[in-house]
């Protein structure tokens, strides 16, 4: 059986930005609208799932199986204290760190469909018929 993959990309969503807040930073905000670093658009991906999935079935492909495709980012900081504000002797090292992931894109695995058996039943062909739904699956 001839199978075939798919890559969905995901996006990230579109949010709204705070004008006033950088409004007498060195490089002033230009647009009320920017992408976000962390949030996905699912919307969108699912949207686009669904496109994938219909022009699949269209081609003569059923889904066996759809995979997310999870990355991430982090952030650390670390920082000592000054020694002449507390002294000569006393200094102290700290810091933060934090991590997330997101998903990235999805894989569709799908599979060639079987064509149809016909059936003769004297002088008309009568090919059976397949019932396709519409599901929506959501990968998290």
């Amino acid at each position: 059986m001839k199978q075939k993959t798919l890559l969905v990309k995901s996006y990230f969503a579109k949010i709204e930005t705070d004008k006033r807040e950088q409004m007498w930073a060195a490089n002033p905000k230009t647009s009320q609208w920017e992408y976000s670093s962390c949030k996905v658009d699912s919307e969108r991906l699912n949207n686009d799932l669904q496109q994938a999935i219909a022009q699949l079935n269209d081609d003569g492909y059923q889904v066996v199986q759809i995979t997310p495709i999870t990355s991430g980012d982090f952030q650390f900081s670390d920082h000592s204290t000054d020694p002449h504000l507390l002294g000569s002797s006393v200094s102290t090292a700290g810091g933060y760190g934090y991590g997330f992931s997101y998903t990235d894109s999805l894989v569709i695995l799908a599979e060639q469909s079987q064509p149809q058996p016909t059936t003769d039943t004297g002088t008309e062909m009568v090919t059976d018929k397949i019932d396709i739904t519409d599901a929506v699956i959501i990968v998290d």
